[in-house]
């Protein structure tokens, strides 16, 4: 059997535009540019192989520190854009039957379903080519949420019922055998070590919004 990867998942820090609002692709704002450095200070003695990252411009900030610091490039991978809400506006009813996993939660978004397959997909291309080493993977909070449910073997099309509190720079660390940990066991296994862990980020950096 292969050695496991060392996975660090990351939520990208506080995102705001220049009037303090939230958007689809927001740059981060004053405090989550202070989360990212604060990141890339707790991870760049982790022995990082690889950074990988959303093409989202929040995620993309977050892990500039950190490839600063370790002297690695950030790979941007599309699969691991957080979930789809398409053009969902306050007066747009959302579809609550979205947990169901096969059922869009808004018109022209995507499915849980979909969206955990593409980020699984994803998952399964960049840790691969791992085996033995640690990689860094910074994204989304939802997108950690799906990453998570790979690594513990969680079918796309099952329902939702739950989800990862991750706040705002946090790291999730977890170890994951792409092809299984025993010749005769699960084809593949994954092991939470750390979730999620904020040690690296002192009180005044602390945000989940």
């Amino acid at each position: 059997m292969t050695e496991p990867v060392r996975l660090y998942l990351v939520r990208h820090g506080q995102a705001r535009a220049g009037d303090g609002t939230y958007g689809h692709d927001t740059p981060l704002s004053p405090l989550g540019r202070r989360q990212a450095g604060a990141v890339g200070v707790a991870l760049a003695h982790a022995g990082l192989a690889a950074i990988y990252a959303s093409p989202m411009r929040r995620a993309r900030d977050t892990a500039q520190p950190l490839a600063r610091l370790t002297g690695l490039e950030v790979r941007v991978d599309d699969r691991l854009s957080e979930f789809e809400l398409a053009d969902w506006g306050p007066d747009q009813e959302f579809d609550w039957t979205i947990w169901r996993g096969e059922h869009a939660g808004v018109p022209g978004g995507e499915t849980l379903q979909a969206f955990a397959e593409r980020v699984g997909a994803a998952c399964d291309a960049i840790v691969t080519p791992h085996a033995g080493e640690a990689i860094a993977i910074v994204s989304h909070s939802g997108t950690n949420d799906a990453i998570l449910r790979w690594a513990m073997s969680i079918p796309a099309e099952a329902a939702w019922f739950h989800e990862f509190d991750l706040p705002n720079g946090a790291i999730v660390e977890l170890l994951v055998w792409p092809e299984g940990r025993h010749p005769e066991g699960a084809p593949r296994y994954g092991v939470i070590q750390r979730a999620p862990n904020l040690d690296h980020l002192p009180e005044p950096l602390r945000s989940d919004s």
